[in-house]
């Protein structure tokens, strides 16, 4: 008898992101291109360069790959009326290449807010009982 192979199916799982901004909602291609993704991975340079110089065009160059046709046009429509600006662009597009499984773009946030020194940054265990951080009888210890 032959093994029976459980079949994926992909095309299922294309989920498309929209979002909104004000009243107008915008709607992603169902994948990035391929072509797409080196600038994806400048959208830190990106930013540094328009926040350098106020040029939106790069940025409106990526926001026109990752919108669909009627969605891309509209957002650029906003963004040179002012109804979009840097600060909701630099939100919205992190947002988007999560939404389509990438990594964010922007580095974590140390996990303690009190001064970098030993004495007084928090740890995983912080708040722990010593009973929860000691191995029951049942469990060998390893060294």
């Amino acid at each position: 008898m032959a093994d029976i192979v459980e079949i994926i199916d992909f095309a299922a799982d294309d989920t498309v992101p929209v979002f909104r901004v004000h009243d107008v909602v915008f709607t992603c291609v169902e994948d990035i291109p391929l072509g797409i993704m080196q600038k994806i991975t400048q959208f830190r340079e990106l930013q540094k360069k328009l926040q350098e110089t106020g040029d939106m065009e790069p940025i409106l160059g990526l926001m026109d790959s990752l919108l669909d046709e009627a969605s891309g046009p509209l957002f650029r429509s906003h963004v040179e009326r002012g109804l979009i600006g840097v600060k909701r662009i630099t939100k919205i597009i992190p947002w988007i290449m999560e939404e389509y499984g990438l990594r964010p773009t922007q580095s974590s946030k140390d996990s303690s807010t009190g001064p970098n020194d030993d004495a007084t940054g928090t740890t995983s265990t912080d708040g722990a009982s010593d009973k929860a951080l000691t191995l029951p009888d049942s469990l060998p210890e390893t060294h």
